[in-house]
């Protein structure tokens, strides 16, 4: 089992810093080697009072996100059964404010306020009602993901921009590079996370689900992958919202749960691209916004925290009930 000392210092954390997680403080460690301009990021690392199988179940098998994070308006799971997925895997996505909304789609152009292909700007221009535009968001949405599914990285579409397309399987991909923090600890998990779905190591497991919330005032989608591993007695993972439907390009978060005599500690170090710290201005801009996310960060962490303490502490009170 790797020292909790040299995971934290691997990942950028310093001594004094490493000291702090380990008093019990959620510590917020700031900001990362930037893999492009258009990027804001932050690492936090946390402890708590429960066993790790508890961590593993808010961070990959049950995405608990809507009990911490009020941004979060409704949530699914996709292809549970392990397949292609279906369009009744999308039947809970609803947009809110409607009429804006449909305006926005049926008049998305390349570089407008949301992220589509051009394939996907002209099925939304042919939508004539609410229902049409729901029903085209969802058929778009399925098609990501099994594109994503078959393909990784490489498989995601890029979105039209005035200028040139952006591609956020590029982007994502220059993260893993700049950021790769558990290399040395977990090689396999690694290069899966970078070459999905390739190389895939023997006790992975993965889930899928689609996240509504509302930034803005305005319905946003993502669609997340999450993926884990034991490793030496803790839990290496990865966080991938491989499509957002507005506000940001993508997001990447990889970390892992450590064992501790007393409960264990979360490390997470995540990645976001948005176009709004790019361009002039944009060194300012990126440290007032890694500033901004690692506070909100730091507040859904805290949640996480007590989330992940509340189930240890209803299922040890089933345990004792079994005695």
């Amino acid at each position: 089992m790797a020292l909790i000392d040299d995971i934290l210092k691997a990942a950028g954390f310093s001594s004094s810093e490493i000291a702090d997680v380990k008093a019990g403080k959620l510590h917020q460690g700031g900001s990362l080697d930037a893999a492009s301009e258009r990027e804001l990021s932050v690492k936090l690392a946390f402890h708590v009072n429960a066993k790790l199988e508890n961590a593993k179940e808010i961070f990959l098998e049950n995405p608990k996100k809507k009990e911490y994070d009020p941004s979060v308006e409704e949530l699914g799971m996709i292809a549970e059964d392990g397949g292609e997925g279906s369009l009744d895997d999308f039947a809970g996505i609803k947009l809110s404010n409607a009429k804006v909304m449909d305006k926005l789609y049926m008049k998305a152009a390349p570089g407008s306020d949301l992220n589509l292909s051009k394939e996907e700007i002209a099925a939304f221009k042919k939508c004539r009602s609410h229902d049409d535009v729901e029903n085209a968001l969802r058929r778009a949405l399925l098609d990501r993901f099994r594109a994503y599914k078959r393909a990784g990285l490489d498989g995601i579409r890029p979105y039209a921009r005035s200028r040139k397309e952006f591609s956020p399987g590029a982007e994502m991909r220059a993260q893993c590079e700049a950021g790769r923090i558990l290399p040395k600890y977990s090689p396999a998990f690694d290069k899966f996370v970078r070459e999905y779905p390739n190389h895939e190591p023997e006790a992975f497991e993965e889930s899928f689900f689609w996240v509504n919330s509302i930034i803005d005032d305005k319905p946003t989608i993502a669609l997340v992958h999450r993926v884990g591993m034991p490793q030496d007695g803790g839990y290496v993972y990865m966080e991938r919202h491989f499509y957002l439907s507005r506000s940001h390009n993508c997001l990447q978060g990889i970390g892992a749960a450590l064992p501790v005599d007393d409960g264990g500690v979360v490390l997470y170090a995540t990645r976001t691209s948005t176009d709004q710290v790019s361009g002039f201005g944009g060194s300012a801009k990126r440290g007032i916004g890694n500033k901004l996310m690692g506070g909100r960060m730091a507040q859904n962490f805290e949640r996480a925290r007590k989330v992940i303490a509340e189930a240890a502490a209803a299922k040890e009170g089933m345990d004792n009930l079994k005695l």
